[in-house]
Order: structure tokens, then sequence, then C-alpha cells
């Protein structure tokens, strides 16, 4: 029995590569290599309602390391006052006019801030979709402080070896299902030593419900709107809405990915510790400030 689980597993796992490898070749493109760290030292400040504690009452940690911000933290005044290194945008729906009303306002509203707030320089990461976007390509030239970068967010799975040898060549990472799945694996190939996380509270199971009508919905808080956050669907590229289990598949690979993610860091010798009171994320090395 034992043995023909052995074979299961291998079977999965190479068919899994063979996939990948399909995916790389037809979705990935070559990329510039990530700029160089400029410290030790990353943090990655998610937007999740705890960050509003920590840029309150721990803002000198971030002295002498470098700071990563993602998605809508330039809608912030924050975002002027910490001055980000590097900012990561991972909403594919961004790259794309066919989308609903709302969806197409945030992103305008990102687009202006990124032009009009960033006054000093600062690189742009985005996911290589950005590349088909004339409006996210010529960014770099409304604001010149703005160095642009792609990445592959082409799903990966596999064999570890094979797995780890996409992540080093930049063709792909674990399915990319929020946001600090790229920031990570981003982290890890511009060889910071120690990442630290925080805003990553990952609890959205305690606002999720399904309505008499069968809708779900989900209470999406932010640092930023924690306060005044108001039930939602969850959307699919931007339009429409997500069943539970389609939400739930996504939330079971960001969790599972960041395994992924920590298995990868550890064989470069780079920590990955999250700082995040009470986050869901159980994968990464855990400290209190």
């Amino acid at each position: 029995m034992r043995f023909l689980l052995h074979i299961q597993s291998f079977l999965q796992a190479f068919f899994a590569s063979c996939m990948s490898l399909v995916k790389v070749l037809v979705m990935s493109r070559p990329v510039k290599k990530m700029p160089q760290a400029l410290h030790t030292d990353l943090v990655i400040l998610g937007n999740g309602p705890s960050l509003s504690n920590f840029l309150s009452q721990n803002l000198d940690f971030l002295e002498n390391k470098s700071i990563l911000a993602v998605n809508h933290f330039v809608n912030t005044d924050t975002f002027s006052q910490v001055k980000p290194d590097y900012y990561l945008i991972n909403v594919p729906e961004f790259w794309t006019d066919a989308v609903d009303d709302d969806v197409r306002q945030r992103k305008e509203q990102v687009l202006e801030d990124l032009v009009q707030k960033a006054d000093w320089d600062m690189h742009l990461l985005l996911g290589m979709g950005a590349k088909k976007s004339e409006v996210w390509r010529g960014l770099s030239q409304k604001n010149k402080h703005l160095k642009i970068h792609y990445f592959n967010t082409t799903p990966i799975d596999g064999f570890v070896s094979f797995k780890h040898f996409c992540y080093r060549k930049q063709c792909g990472m674990p399915r990319p299902h929020n946001v600090l799945i790229p920031s990570l694996m981003l982290a890890i190939n511009m060889k910071f030593k120690n990442v630290f996380i925080t805003g990553a509270d990952h609890n959205w199971m305690k606002d999720l419900y399904v309505a008499e009508d069968n809708t779900v919905f989900l209470t999406q808080k932010h640092f930023y709107d924690a306060q005044t956050a108001t039930p939602d669907v969850m959307k699919n590229m931007g339009k429409g809405q997500r069943k539970m289990h389609e939400i739930l598949i996504k939330f079971v690979h960001a969790f599972k990915g960041y395994f992924y993610i920590d298995a990868y860091a550890r064989a470069q010798n780079i920590k990955i510790i999250n700082i995040t009171p009470g986050s869901f994320i159980d994968a990464f090395r855990r400290q209190k400030l």
C-alpha cells in the first residue's frame, strides 16, 4: 500500500511539473534581474487592519530596513510618510478595462496617486500583465522617480527541485492568489536575508457569510478602512461574484503556497518572519515586537 502511495505521489508531481512547464512556455516572459537589495532586512507592509497599530507603535522598527508596500497603500497619507523603497501591485484586473466601474475607479486612483505622490526614487513591481497596458507602461514617463520592473505570475507546481529552479529563474511562483505571495517571492530573489511581514492578518474567514439568496459576502478590512468596510461580493477578475467554494479554494491555494515559499526561502538561507499579531498564517516563523 505504501509503495502505491509513493507511485501515486510521484506521478502527481510528474504531471504537475509537466503542466507547469507548458504554462511557463506559454505564459512566462523573460524578465530583467530584480533590483539589488538596499539593506539586509526588508519589511513587507500588508494592508491588514493590524498595520494601524504597527505604524502608530513600531514605526522605528522600519529604520535601516528596506520597505515594500502593496496595492492600495499609495491611496493613504501614510505612503508619503513611510516612503517605501519598493511598491508591488498584484491586481490582475488593473491591467484591463473590461471590469466593473468600481474596479476601474480604484485603478485610476492608484495610478493618479503614484504619479502625484511619489517624489522619491521607488521601484514599482508589476505583474507581467501590466506590460500589455499602455497606461501602466507609461507611468515612468509621467513620474521619473518610478522604476518599473515586471514579474511572472505563472503558477508553478510539481517536484520541489523543479519548482525551486523555476522560482530562481523567475519563471513563476506558487499560485499568486494575493499580493503577499509575489512580494515574498521577489524579496527572496532580491536576496534579502531577513524578510519581516506585518499587516498580514489573513483572518478573512471571520467575516465571510452567505445571505438568504445564496450570495456570498466578505468584509475585506484594511488598515485604512477597518471601521468603514462593508460586506461585498468577491469579484472574479474585476467582474461578477465568486461562489463559496471558489473563495475557499482561493484561500487554500494562498495558505498552502506560503509553505512552498517558506521551504524555498530556507533553501536560500533566508528567514521569513511574521510579526503580525494574531495572523492566521501558520507557515512562517513568528516574532513579537
